[in-house]
């Protein structure tokens, strides 16, 4: 570090995040589902940071009527209570936040693409204070009067903020642009820089130190794509070094860069070789002449297409870098590489091959002795879902764990943020329905650090609130509803392994003389046969003798047990859980109340629910039973968390926990999640379009290929082409092909077309509809 100078570390675009975790798997302490005022539009955040007191902030976008898609940004507290939204529209066209940083006084930024009145997208850069007050917003418009969009975004510690990107130039092609604003929003210096041939110029990735120095790098267009990477002076914006990486066997394309103490630059991405399609290429640079330390290749043991996409540190010693790699039979895998910082040296390599051996992809990765991978993983059945990926010291994979949204469909990870432990994620999930996109952000956090909530007897009574109103509060009785509704699904016939409505006994049609069972066929008829308030004794209640054959929906004049209502309150409470309505893991707790008499002690929730039901099930063939010691612990655990009803997702129906589990003494943390807590099937909706639509094609920019996403309200005769900038058809990917109504996706691949921008234009319905969209072709 040079003299008299210090570092700040704000906001890094590779989120390489340096920490060191325990081994404890994960749990998810609670997810944020966000949507704009257009019910069926897309939302997705692709960014997220926690400032160190705890608050959440993330950047992304929503779509809102009448303006469209908007720069979103949005703070919540630890817990996952939603602060405020904000949201900034240029009203002419869409708006898309891209990245986000915080400063020591709490104030937030983002920056984004936003369309301009006739100068393409723009890039705009809003300060919000931390009450979400916009305070200043700003715009770019290239020399090029063309498209213009941000990579990255840093704040240093006098509020000076910095952003780079990349932006249509003179001769028509992209460049790159850095801009410095001061605290106030006026402009220091733009610095651009446009590649040896005019070509595709473009920023990927921003590193930050302080007052000391400001890093670049990304891809260069000459004979063929390299990269270019670059240190300017923060200060006064003069370029200190630059340096190029070109291959003598094919394109190279820079996608994460991370700083170490100022004196070491590591970039990674890929490159292409004559024989074996891309390798990942990651550099070592000296930070402060620019000049190249060492240069490792992974090639895959079957020669194809490995890319790094997100780089991180451990300490002084070990470089991570993950992406993908196409494997024969799995599509492509998920591969994490650990290197010797001082020379480069393979470590390890650690292969994860999701369950669909499908497109699984590694997005970033924090680096320590247990390093996290964020990956895109395909699940079975299921769409894109989102995964954390723990390695050890050694390389071995330690854990997984899958987030899967309500709908079964695509859930996109886009950063990860790690603070104390925890581990913050950004994604877009499809909606309940099916129809759009929420804005998605996840907590992850060790299980002994999980908050819970519970509801009592008394709270499952009552009639749910309609949630269709924009204002409208779930009540207890929504919660009530959404637990039974996800963990014990309306079975019409039969008796499977997971029965539905099955709240007391497990269902036996061959054993029906010897016992019985409750069976509700909806949660608000539970509130018609809760609460129980008669004596806990079984033998007082149904005396002496267990009910025979199947009651459905008793009434409470008939059946009146404290037991049974407390019973029943409990298996809500872990139905809840198992389909993380509340907080996951609640069933497998431990019970201990230090009474060495209570026989309950030692067992897990799940299995003293057990208990209780073959004890009210089977009646007196369980000898002695203490009823009073079984109905004090049931109503002690239904109490364990109870406390305001804190949403933080209407649909679905979503809380976050309120009570730590370590101010209960009476109760242990789980082990680890169960993979499948709960036997009932979450079948994908069939959702149908409510009009024709064509969504932005993803990735974008893409290298070599592409997938285009379009929505078709009837069955229809569909056209797909796609158009160079000169509007010369260069590709028909559909010609009047006939196709059902919904969602359907097509693959472009442009391995042999030049890098640049096309358009693909989407016509359907016998030619009454038409829609185009741009896209970027990056080599």
């Amino acid at each position: 570090m040079r003299p008299g100078r210090s570092i700040s570390l704000i906001a890094i675009v590779s989120c390489a995040f340096l920490a060191d975790t325990a081994q404890a798997q994960l749990a998810r302490q609670w997810v944020s589902r966000t949507t704009g005022t257009n019910k069926t539009g897309s939302n997705a955040a692709v960014s997220v940071i926690v400032d160190d007191s705890g608050y959440v902030y993330a950047a992304g976008w929503m779509d809102n009527k009448p303006s469209g898609i908007d720069f979103a940004v949005a703070k919540y507290n630890s817990d996952g209570i939603r602060l405020w939204v904000r949201n900034y529209q240029n009203g002419v066209g869409e708006d898309r936040g891209a990245a986000l940083a915080i400063d020591t006084a709490g104030n937030v930024y983002v920056t984004g693409m936003s369309a301009g009145a006739g100068s393409g997208y723009d890039i705009a850069t809003v300060k919000y204070d931390d009450l979400g007050n916009e305070i200043w917003n700003v715009r770019y418009n290239g020399t090029g009067n063309g498209d213009d969009g941000p990579s990255g975004i840093a704040v240093d510690d006098s509020m000076n903020v910095f952003v780079s990107g990349w932006s249509a130039g003179l001769s028509g092609g992209l460049d790159y642009a850095t801009l410095k604003y001061n605290s106030a929003g006026v402009q220091q210096w733009v610095k651009r820089y446009d590649g040896p041939t005019n070509g595709l110029d473009s920023v990927t990735a921003m590193v930050l130190d302080g007052f000391d120095g400001l890093f670049v790098t990304g891809t260069s267009q000459d004979t063929i794509n390299g990269y270019q990477t670059i240190s300017y002076n923060p200060g006064t914006g003069d370029s200190l070094w630059g340096a190029r990486y070109m291959s003598t066997t094919g394109s190279s394309v820079a996608r994460a860069m991370v700083l170490r103490a100022s004196t070491e630059l590591y970039v990674t991405g890929s490159s292409a070789t004559d024989s074996s399609g891309y390798d990942m290429l990651t550099l070592q640079y000296d930070a402060v002449t620019g000049a190249t330390g060492w240069e490792n290749r992974y090639d895959g043991p079957d020669h194809l297409d490995d890319d790094g996409v997100g780089i991180a540190l451990q300490s002084n010693t070990r470089v991570f870098v993950t992406g993908k790699s196409v494997r024969p039979g799995a599509f492509t895998d998920v591969t994490t590489i650990r290197y010797n910082q001082s020379n480069g040296a393979e470590n390890w390599v650690a292969v994860h091959s999701g369950v669909a051996n499908d497109d699984d992809a590694g997005v970033a990765v924090v680096g320590g002795n247990n390093s996290t991978v964020l990956a895109s993983s395909v699940g079975s059945g299921t769409g894109h879902d989102v995964k954390l990926i723990r390695f050890n010291n050694g390389g071995n994979e330690q854990w997984n764990i899958r987030y899967n949204g309500p709908a079964n469909s695509e859930d996109i990870p886009y950063r990860m943020h790690q603070l104390d432990g925890a581990v913050y994620v950004a994604a877009s999930s499809v909606k309940p329905k099916g129809k759009g996109t929420d804005f998605v952000v996840i907590k992850h956090v060790d299980p002994d650090e999980l908050k819970y909530r519970t509801i009592r007897q008394a709270d499952i009574i009552g009639k749910g609130v309609s949630l269709k109103s924009e204002v409208s509060v779930p009540n207890f009785a929504n919660l009530r509803d959404e637990a039974f509704a996800a963990a014990y699904p309306k079975i019409k016939k039969g008796f499977p392994g997971a029965p539905g409505g099955m709240v007391l006994g497990q269902a036996r049609p061959d054993s029906d003389e010897t016992f019985g069972w409750i069976r509700m066929s909806k949660g608000v008829n539970i509130s018609k046969f809760i609460p129980q308030t008669g004596p806990s004794d079984y033998y007082t209640t149904f005396g002496g003798n267990p009910f025979i054959g199947e009651k459905k929906n008793p009434k409470l004049d008939k059946y009146n047990n404290k037991t049974l209502g407390e019973l029943i309150a409990l298996k809500i409470n872990i139905g809840a859980s198992d389909a993380e309505v509340t907080p996951p893991m609640f069933g497998d707790l431990t019970y201990d109340d230090a009474d060495t008499a209570n026989p309950y002690n030692g067992m897990t929730l799940r299995g003293i629910a057990a208990a209780a039901d073959n004890y009210l099930t089977y009646g007196g063939r369980y000898e002695p039973i203490n009823w009073t010691t079984l109905d004090t612990t049931l109503e002690k655990i239904n109490g364990a968390f109870y406390g305001s009803l804190t949403v933080i997702s209407k649909v679905p129906l979503i809380t976050t926990g309120v009570i730590s589990i370590d101010s209960v003494d009476f109760l242990q943390a789980a082990v680890a999640p169960l993979l499948e807590p709960l036997n009932f099937p979450r079948e994908p909706v069939a959702a149908v379009p409510l009009d024709y639509e064509l969504y932005q094609n993803y990735p974008n920019p893409f290298n070599p290929s592409t997938t285009i996403e379009f929505a078709l309200r009837t069955d229809a005769l569909v056209s797909l082409t796609v158009y160079d900038m000169l509007g010369r058809e260069v590709a028909r990917l559909l010609d009047a092909e006939p196709l059902e109504q919904g969602v359907s996706e097509v693959e472009f691949d442009a391995l042999g077309f030049s890098s640049g921008i096309y358009y693909y234009v989407l016509s359907a319905g016998d030619g009454g509809f038409r829609q185009s969209k741009r896209m970027l072709l990056i080599k």
